[in-house]
């Protein structure tokens, strides 16, 4: 409350400095006319209107010159809070969408080079829902601490990995993710760059788990589900906290897949499937009986990626 008044009386200093330097050159005309009466009584009302030229032209000048100081202080310090406002504004923008986007993206938001709508819009969006397997029971087995680090850790490698295939990461659901591609930010090859964080996500899951047995600490496993098509992108909230996500069907049945999805596999709508069947190995699923759906879902689940496994086959006949 005592900044807010400082700052109020700060504005309106530098909101008036013209008036300011008027009542100045004012002051001094005042004191330089009761200067003048004191040291001499002659001529009384000359001395207090400063009418004598020799005097007035004087004081003109005194005035002018107070008044072009107030004017450009003013300027000066307008500029200088405009410049201080927008700073503060960009910074916090920049932290925002750096919880969302890669840094290099977030960048190009706070610089305007790329735009976020303020209002709904409707996007073509692949959406990756990764979901902890049996945490409900690692957590009971576990000391609270001990969740919140692994957890931690865990979202490092994801949101990582996230960043690197230029996703927007959309929430965190406890112990599951929620990622986009395609807003605020489109490529041509959207459904094809989640998969592949997909697979870096359960190959850096190895590594993971490695250091977790070296530790002493149960594994983990996740399911990851995948589908592409129309929502709304937009800002959600209130008007005292909003947050940059997407909502419609497709969003629910990519979280629909991932909570089908065994551990350590990644499902895919058949309509993603489709848009990536060429770039990578798969396998179909029996239909999936969703929950609140009478129709079944087809799904396919990722075997590896083509290039990957063309690589594999090249190791295995040099060996041989």
């Amino acid at each position: 409350m005592k900044k807010f008044k400082f700052e109020n009386r700060h504005s309106v200093v530098t909101d008036h400095m013209v008036l300011i330097g008027f009542g100045l050159a004012a002051i001094y005309w005042l004191l330089d006319s009761f200067l003048s009466l004191f040291l001499s009584y002659d001529n009384f009302l000359e001395k207090m209107t400063g009418l004598d030229l020799s005097n007035v032209w004087g004081r003109i000048i005194v005035l002018c010159l107070f008044v072009i100081f107030g004017s450009h202080a003013q300027f000066t310090m307008n500029e200088r809070r405009k410049t201080a406002r927008r700073m503060e504004r960009d910074a916090a923008t920049r932290e925002r969408f750096r919880r969302l986007l890669s840094p290099d993206l977030a960048e190009l938001v706070v610089t305007g080079e790329l735009s976020v709508q303020q209002g709904g819009e409707s996007r073509v969006v692949t959406v990756m829902f990764a979901d902890i397997r049996g945490f409900t029971a690692l957590s009971r087995d576990a000391e609270a601490a001990d969740i919140l680090r692994m957890l931690n850790a865990y979202y490092e490698i994801v949101v990582e990995i996230v960043f690197r295939h230029e996703g927007t990461v959309d929430k965190f659901i406890g112990d599951g993710i929620m990622v986009i591609w395609g807003a605020p930010l489109a490529h041509d090859n959207d459904p094809q760059r989640a998969v592949r964080a997909a697979l870096d996500i359960q190959r850096a899951l190895e590594a993971f788990n490695f250091d977790q047995a070296a530790a002493g600490k149960a594994p983990i496993q996740v399911g990851v589900g995948i589908n592409t098509g129309p929502v709304v992108a937009g800002y959600l909230g209130s008007s005292r906290t909003m947050s940059y996500s997407v909502i419609g069907d497709t969003v629910n049945q990519a979280s629909r897949l991932c909570g089908a999805a065994l551990p350590g596999e990644i499902l895919l709508s058949e309509y993603t499937h489709h848009l990536v069947q060429e770039q990578f190995m798969t396998r179909p699923r029996e239909p999936l009986h969703a929950k609140g759906l009478k129709e079944t879902i087809k799904a396919y689940s990722v075997v590896s990626d083509r290039i990957h496994h063309k690589d594999m086959d090249k190791d295995s006949v040099q060996r041989i």
